[in-house]
């Protein structure tokens, strides 16, 4: 038997987290630091008298582990009511919410890790006060024990968590507590689509939304044109919400504001609709595989500054995705053919209709007024307007040329200014100048007036404050923007910056100014309007310092790339690979400028990304080590060794270019040979990559032991680990089991040692592959915790990979009709979008069940589609097709070799779906029809 150290426990995990501590903290700084204390004695010992183990205290909540889910309930009832029958004096009773659930983890020190660990604490985060969260692993174990202990669950249904495959949630109904709670927060796109969520009213658009329903029977490309900050993408997601229930495949928003100049807009689409990156995938291909047969809306959201992309991409989407309706935001039309365009005009000042000609409304009546209020009532909830200052904020309106983002702009300095001094602030019209500018001359600033205004209401410090924060691509948070905006950790005095404290100072009051924003559910995540982010940059310009700042840029976000890239190989590598994919707008940025500026510092980027583009192989970043490589003077570069093998691994697995992945192979061995630092065994990794998917058994094995070595000598574990996984495999494969468990044991004492989800997920999987030759059922059981640790890493194609083995166990084991109903399912779980090895490695072991089953035609036809695959039928396929064509007559078997020639990956997938149901079905009801003995 192989060593079980790597293997995980399940446990019930218990989180709780006090609501609002933050805003506590700052009204009542020393009472909060007693409460506190009080909060965690009586939780502790709640959940003690529970038999479970407070095991860390978050600051402003625990977590807690328990043998049983029952204790767990029990503790966090227990804990509620001694928190609401304490006497808590100035802070008032402190409300916590809570999260549970059931599922496997790892001690680690005192610490836990591992799957259930984040789940646990999304239900935790999606909770309100008094509201406990319980999974459904957890609600099926206490399902025999309610009753009896008088507990209730209401089902809530199903959530998709940010980085969670989606889950059943329940909510703990605790006697004498409240039981009815808004819906719970955390819930992300889903396979029916992922409109913005409406968080205020929508004001004076009826009539808009009627002339864009009608206009739907003319074209399936629609565009919104009109200037920035008229209301286009509000417009354009209320239209799309109103037609939603006719398109049952949903409605998609694509924002496409965090693209430079520009850039390929198919990686965003494929974002926006929940597609996981591929190997050998381009992200278009994806797009239209999925959008192909869908009767869907496609809402592309600020296209100006790409429109061309835009104008090459809707043609595609709409030729070839026949039942999608298309609607575009731009400042400037596409040009495509079949475009309808709807000019999107200000908010009307009128409020009503008189016969035959326009009155004027009462000013409270007003679309534009009722904005200005409603948005002033957001920052100032006791604002109630006077019939004076009606009058005053129609006026404002008018100035402003009823824009609504410029309202909302005048209406957020309701904070610290009066109706009358907003008034004085915008008594010139906005500079729109929409007819002077050119097609493709960029982002224009057509809010320049509004935006003046608020720029010098500003003192001279967060004047330079927002300069700098004007270069961030997408969101960012307060460290990065403390780090931009300070030099070496001191103040930039010359800029009037002088400390950090200065700089938060600046950056609270760009928010009083409604020119920053916080994110709701990241206080110190910060988001810029991209008018507002158009208006920084070109005072920067102006002022000569744009390119400085930029540079500036492209240090923190390579900073910040080293420590994801570093964290990845620990047992934060999910939130490190989500923080990427979250950063990934300015991680492009600060990479794009240095390409051209500062190689070195785009190597810094790249390299540091590695274990990253590794495991998540088809991410747009896998590509920029290729990229560096190919700029004059890479060749000088210290890291080039790394790059090389970077750029191979994208080659070999995204592309399949097993010449231009040796290639690059070759070159990083040559610079290890002349003195650059040493890519730790990964250029041998990769070498032996490639040697196993040509079945060079020994080539593969001699490059597998170097890099195992290299890594070893390095210290580069999760290099040495996946090497001697592969060995195993390869070592297993041709028959040598002792020596593949030998491996794998060498692979399972290493695992002892990592905390890495993806790494721990290789140390199963390398077991299962050994242990698959003589015990299968044991092989399916590792297989199964590897797949749990690669989906706890984000490493979905992983995942994939593993269950691809489960299934073909299964298989093996079971009837002809089972295995290829297993084989069937298999593929059906396999994205259309891409997978393509393993969808053609499914469609290859579903010959023998077919063949089992009489289905001569099926597997010759499949078997010929395999041909021009890349995955060889093999020999043992090609004695099946011709005891297949032994029973079939000459015209019949030539007739299927031709129609499998012709089929690619889309054609057979069709068509083993179709034959492998129709015979299923014959099979059911054949025995469905013989007669059953008497008892």
């Amino acid at each position: 038997m192989l060593d079980n150290a790597a293997s995980s426990i399940e446990r019930t995990f218990l989180v709780t987290d006090v609501v609002g501590s933050t805003a506590l903290h700052r009204q009542f700084p020393g009472d909060m630091l007693g409460a506190m204390d009080l909060h965690d004695q009586l939780l502790q010992a709640a959940i003690r008298r529970h038999h479970g183990d407070p095991f860390k205290n978050t600051g402003d909540g625990l977590y807690a582990g328990f043998d049983r889910p029952l204790d767990a309930v029990r503790a966090i009832i227990d804990a509620t009511h001694s928190l609401r029958a304490t006497a808590w004096g100035p802070t008032g009773r402190l409300l916590i919410r809570a999260g549970i659930h059931t599922g496997l983890a790892r001690p680690r020190g005192s610490d836990w890790f591992g799957p259930a660990m984040p789940l646990v604490t999304r239900l935790g985060n999606a909770a309100h006060a008094d509201q406990v969260l319980v999974s459904a692993a957890t609600a099926a174990l206490l399902a025999p024990e309610l009753q009896a202990a008088k507990l209730a669950l209401t089902d809530l249904g199903e959530h998709h968590f940010k980085g969670i495959d989606p889950i059943r949630v329940l909510q703990l109904n605790m006697p004498g507590l409240p039981q009815a709670f808004p819906p719970i927060g955390g819930k992300r796109e889903t396979a029916t689509g992922n409109l913005p969520a409406t968080l205020n009213a929508f004001f004076g658009r009826e009539a808009e939304i009627e002339a864009l329903v009608a206009m739907t029977h003319e074209s399936r490309v629609l565009t919104l044109i009109g200037p920035g900050g008229i209301g286009k993408t509000r417009l354009a997601v209320e239209f799309a919400r109103s037609l939603e229930s006719s398109f049952p495949d949903g409605a998609w928003f694509v924002d496409l504001s965090a693209l430079e100049r520009g850039a390929d807009v198919w990686p965003a689409i494929a974002a926006s609709l929940l597609i996981e990156p591929q190997p050998g995938m381009q992200p278009r291909v994806q797009v239209l595989e999925r959008l192909q047969g869908a009767r869907a809306i496609l809402l592309l959201d600020n296209c100006e500054h790409v429109l061309d992309p835009i104008a090459d991409a809707v043609p595609d989407l709409g030729q070839l995705c026949p039942t999608l309706f298309i609607i575009n935001t731009s400042r400037r039309t596409l040009g495509v053919d079949g475009e309808a365009l709807f000019e999107v005009s200000p908010l009307c000042g009128l409020g009503r209709r008189g016969t035959g000609a326009e009155s004027r409304a009462a000013p409270g009546e007003s679309a534009a007024v009722r904005l200005f209020v409603a948005r002033a009532r957001l920052v100032n909830h006791g604002f109630h307007a006077t019939d004076e200052e009606l009058s005053t904020i129609d006026r404002i309106c008018a100035h402003l040329e009823h824009l609504p983002l410029a309202i909302e702009i005048a209406a957020g300095h309701l904070r610290r200014l009066t109706v009358a001094d907003i008034a004085a602030g915008v008594t010139n019209p906005l500079d729109l100048g929409t007819s002077r500018l050119q097609r493709r001359a960029g982002r224009q600033q057509t809010l320049r007036q509004t935006l003046d205004w608020s720029y010098e209401l500003l003192d001279p410090a967060s004047r330079r404050i927002l300069e700098r924060l004007a270069v961030f691509s997408g969101p960012f948070h307060e460290k990065q923007a403390l780090a931009l905006c300070m030099v070496d950790g001191a103040g930039d005095k010359a800029a009037g910056i002088g400390s950090a404290s200065a700089v938060l100072a600046g950056i609270d009051e760009l928010v009083e100014s409604s020119l920053l924003s916080r994110d709701p559910g990241s206080p110190r995540l910060f988001r810029m309007l991209q008018t507002v982010q158009a208006f920084g940059r070109e005072k920067l310009a102006q002022a000569g310092q744009l390119q400085t700042v930029e540079n500036r840029h492209g240090q923190v976000f390579a900073a910040r790339c080293r420590e994801l890239g570093a964290r990845v190989a620990t047992d934060q590598e999910s939130k490190a690979v989500q923080g990427i994919f979250d950063e990934l707008a300015n991680l492009r940025a600060a990479f794009e400028r240095a390409l051209t500026r500062d190689l070195p510092l785009a190597a810094d980027i790249a390299a540091a990304l590695f274990l990253f583009n590794y495991a998540q192989r088809g991410a747009e970043t896998a590509f920029w080590p290729q990229r560096v490589m190919a700029q004059p003077g890479a060749h000088t570069l210290p890291q080039q060794a790394m790059l090389l093998a970077a750029a191979a691994v994208h080659a070999f697995h995204a592309d399949g270019d097993s010449q231009a992945a040796e290639n690059f192979v070759a070159a990083g061995l040559q610079a290890e040979a002349a003195g650059y630092a040493s890519s730790a065994g990964w250029l041998e990794g990769v070498a032996g990559q490639i040697a196993q998917w040509s079945k060079d058994t020994a080539k593969c094995l001699k490059h597998l032991r170097t890099s195992a070595a290299q890594a070893r000598a390095a210290g580069n574990t999760a290099c040495e680990v996946t090497s001697l996984c592969m060995a195993s495999y390869v070592t297993a494969r041709v028959g040598d089991v002792a020596g593949a468990a030998a491996l794998a044991q060498e692979v399972s004492q290493l695992g002892q040692h990592v905390t890495q989800p993806t790494l721990l997920g290789y140390v199963h999987y390398a077991r299962g592959r050994v242990l698959s030759f003589d015990n299968p059922q044991q092989a399916i059981a590792e297989y199964q915790i590897s797949v749990e640790w690669a989906l706890m890493a984000g490493n979905t194609l992983g995942a994939q990979r593993v269950k691809h083995f489960i299934a073909e166990l299964q298989a093996a084991a079971a009837p002809p009709a089972d295995a290829l109903a297993i084989h069937l399912q298999a593929l059906g779980e396999i994205p259309t979008h891409g997978a393509t090895f393993y969808a053609w490695s499914t469609l290859k072991a579903a010959l023998l069940p077919l063949a089992q089953l009489g289905a001569d035609e099926a597997v010759v036809t499949l078997a010929a589609a395999l041909r021009g695959s890349p995955v060889s039928p093999g020999r043992k396929n090609q004695q099946l097709v011709e005891t297949c064509k032994a029973r079939m007559t000459a015209a019949g078997f030539e007739l299927a070799l031709a129609n499998g020639g012709s089929f690619g990956l889309p054609a057979a997938r069709a068509y083993l779906s179709d034959m492998a149901g129709a015979l299923l079905r014959t099979a059911s009801l054949r025995a469905a029809s013989i007669p059953k003995e008497p008892a």
